[in-house]
C-alpha cells in the first residue's frame, strides 16, 4: 500500500484538501498577467490602449470584450483576488477580505441602512446569487420617453448582448436537484396564494446546492467575474490586472482622459496611460467620487441615486427546511413588480447571519438556535421611488444619503405582511417579522393585522441595500446627466462610464445581467469608434 510523503502526512488537513481540489478557472494564469498591489515593491507606469477601472460585472465584461477585439487592456481593482481555493464557509472570512468596509458600509438618512458592496476581483459577483434578469421592457421604454435615450438604449440593441452573456455564462433555471426546500416551499405557497413564482435563472455551471453564494462559491460553479471574464481576458494575452490598487483619479489633459492614477496597497503610485480610452466601472457609489476627484463638474454628478432596499422574514417550522442545502436564492416572484413595486424571493442565510435574525435572549434564543434547521427565510426587494445623493466624506470615505418615501414604506409593509401570511399558510408555527412596533414573534394569522398596521418609519425596519443605481445618470442634456447615450462623460473625450451609475432609474429586478449587457454594448461601440479613427 502506497504511503504519503512525510511532508504530506504532516501537512494540516486544510492543506491536504486544497491539494486534492480540482483545477479551477482562477488557478493558472499567464505569467505577469496579475500585478498584486499588496506586494508591489516600487512605483509603476505602463501604457495600454484602454484602462478599465473595476473588475466587477461591468468592468470584467468590458475588459474581455475589448481584449477580444484586439486591444491591450489594463484592469484596475481596489481589492484583492480571492481565489476559489481560498473560499471559506464562514461569513467573517469572506466579508473581511471581499466586502467594502468589511460589510459595515451604510446609507445615511432617516434610517441607517447597511449597503453591501464587493471590494475584490469580481466585485459583488463573488458574493451575490448570480441572478440573471433582462431589463423589463417597460423600464427601457421609460428611459426612452423620460430621459431621451431614444433608439440608443433599446431592448433590441441589448438583445444580442444578453444572448452572448447567457451563452458564455450558462444561464439556466435552478436545477431540481439543487433547489432545496426553502426554495421549493416558496414556489408552492406562492401558487396557492394565486400568483406566479418560478425558479430563478442564474449564471450556473453545475451548482451543487452548497448554499454558499453569500460567502463565495467553493466549486466555481457560480459564474462570477473572478472565474470567467477576468481570467478569460487575461488568457487572451492582451490584458493585465492590477489588484489591491485604489484609483485616486483619472488624469484629464485638455478635456481628454489620458491616464488612471492609483495607489497600491503597499503604498506605491501606479500610473496607467490610456492611448484610446478610460472606462470607469467602479459602481454607483465609487464611480461618481472618482469622477469628482478627477475634475468632472456636472450638476447631475452624485445625484439621482436609487436602490432596491431589501428585507427578510424568518419562519420556524415543525419540520426540516435545511437552508444549508440548495441554491442560496433559487425562487422568486415578480408578480407585484409593476403594481405594488416589490419583488419576492428566497434567501438562505448561513448560520452566522441567520442567528442575527432570530428573536429572543438566553434560553429562549438558545432553543430557537437549536432549531435552525427548521427555519425558512423569504425576502422582498423594494423598487423604491426615493432618490439620494453620493458624495465623498471624511478621509475619502464614500457618503450616501437616502431616505425611503412613504410610498416605498407602504410597499415594504405590504410585502412583509404577504410573506408572513405565506409562511403561516405553509405551516410555520412562528414568524419573525423583525419590525419595530410589532411583536418579534407572531404565532398565528390573527396577528398579521399588527404587521399590516406597522409603522411607516424606515427606522422600524431592517433593510439592506445591494442593488444600486443612477448617480452618474445617462442622458442627452449635459445639464441633467453625466454621460451621453454612448456612455461618454459630457465634455471629456475618451472618458466613459459603463456601470449601473448610468442607469436613469432602478429596474425592479436584479440588475447584474443588465449591467453586463450595457457594458458589453458600450465596449462594442467604443471598439468600433476606435477602429474608424484608426482607419481614417
Amino acid at each position: 500500500m502506497a504511503t504519503l510523503p512525510r511532508d504530506a502526512r504532516e501537512a494540516p488537513p486544510e492543506a491536504l484538501r486544497l491539494a486534492a481540489a480540482p483545477a479551477f478557472p482562477d488557478d493558472a494564469l499567464p505569467e505577469g498577467a496579475v500585478v498584486d498591489g499588496e506586494t508591489l515593491a516600487s512605483s509603476r507606469g505602463e501604457s495600454f490602449d484602454v484602462v478599465v477601472v473595476g473588475s466587477g460585472a461591468a468592468g470584467a465584461v468590458a475588459a474581455h470584450a475589448l481584449a477580444s477585439a484586439g486591444f491591450e487592456v489594463a484592469i484596475v481593482e481596489e481589492g484583492p483576488w480571492i481565489k476559489t481555493r481560498e473560499v471559506r464557509s464562514d461569513v467573517h472570512s469572506t466579508f473581511s477580505r471581499a466586502m467594502r468596509l468589511r460589510g459595515m458600509q451604510v446609507l445615511q438618512g432617516r434610517a441607517y441602512m447597511p449597503m453591501l458592496q464587493g471590494r475584490c476581483v469580481g466585485g459583488s459577483t463573488l458574493v451575490n446569487s448570480a441572478i440573471a434578469w433582462r431589463a423589463p421592457e417597460d423600464v427601457v421604454d421609460d428611459w426612452a420617453a423620460r430621459f431621451g435615450l431614444g433608439d440608443a438604449i433599446t431592448t433590441r440593441a441589448l438583445e444580442p448582448h444578453y444572448a452572448a452573456l447567457e451563452a458564455d455564462l450558462s444561464v439556466r433555471e435552478v436545477a431540481p436537484e439543487a433547489m432545496g426546500e426553502n426554495n421549493r416551499l416558496f414556489i408552492e405557497q406562492a401558487k396557492k396564494q394565486g400568483f406566479a413564482a418560478a425558479p430563478m435563472r442564474r449564471y450556473d455551471r453545475g451548482c451543487t446546492g452548497s448554499g454558499m453564494c453569500i460567502t463565495a462559491c467553493p466549486t466555481a460553479a457560480k459564474q462570477g467575474m473572478s472565474v470567467t471574464y477576468v481570467p478569460w481576458a487575461l488568457r487572451l494575452g492582451r490584458a493585465r490586472i492590477f489588484t489591491s490598487c485604489r484609483v485616486e483619479e483619472v488624469e484629464i489633459r485638455g478635456a481628454r482622459a489620458v491616464a488612471v492614477v492609483a495607489r497600491s496597497e503597499s503604498g506605491h503610485r501606479v500610473v496607467l496611460h490610456a492611448r484610446h480610452a478610460v472606462l470607469v466601472a467602479a459602481s454607483t457609489v465609487q464611480t461618481p467620487n472618482i469622477l469628482r476627484r478627477s475634475g468632472v463638474r456636472s450638476a447631475a454628478l452624485g445625484r439621482h441615486f436609487q436602490a432596491h432596499p431589501g428585507l427578510a422574514i424568518g419562519g420556524l417550522f415543525d419540520r426540516p427546511i435545511n437552508m444549508a442545502f440548495g441554491a442560496t436564492q433559487g425562487a422568486e416572484s415578480v408578480h407585484f413588480r409593476e403594481t405594488e413595486r416589490f419583488k419576492l424571493e428566497t434567501i438562505s442565510l448561513p448560520p452566522d447571519l441567520a442567528a442575527a435574525r432570530i428573536p429572543g435572549v438566553g434560553a429562549e434564543l438558545a432553543e430557537r438556535l437549536s432549531q435552525l434547521g427548521n427555519v425558512a427565510v423569504w425576502a422582498a426587494q423594494i423598487r423604491a421611488e426615493a432618490e439620494g445623493t453620493v458624495r465623498e466624506g471624511f478621509r475619502g470615505v464614500d457618503r450616501v444619503r437616502f431616505t425611503m418615501t412613504e410610498n416605498d414604506m407602504r410597499a415594504a409593509r405590504k410585502a412583509c405582511t404577504l410573506i408572513a401570511r405565506m409562511m403561516f399558510e405553509a405551516g410555520a408555527r412562528e414568524v419573525w417579522p423583525g419590525v419595530f412596533g410589532v411583536p418579534s414573534v407572531l404565532r398565528s394569522t390573527d396577528e398579521l393585522k399588527l404587521l399590516a398596521e406597522a409603522p411607516l418609519d424606515p427606522r422600524s425596519y431592517s433593510f439592506i441595500a445591494t442593488h444600486l443605481f443612477g448617480a452618474a445618470r445617462m442622458g442627452r442634456d449635459p445639464r441633467a446627466s453625466v454621460v451621453d447615450t454612448d456612455f461618454r462623460v459630457h465634455g471629456v473625450d475618451g472618458l466613459h462610464v459603463v456601470d449601473s451609475s448610468v442607469f436613469p432609474t432602478n429596474l425592479g429586478v436584479n440588475p447584474q445581467h443588465t449591467i453586463m449587457a450595457m457594458s458589453r454594448l458600450a465596449s462594442h461601440r467604443l471598439a468600433e469608434r476606435i477602429r474608424r479613427r484608426q482607419a481614417a
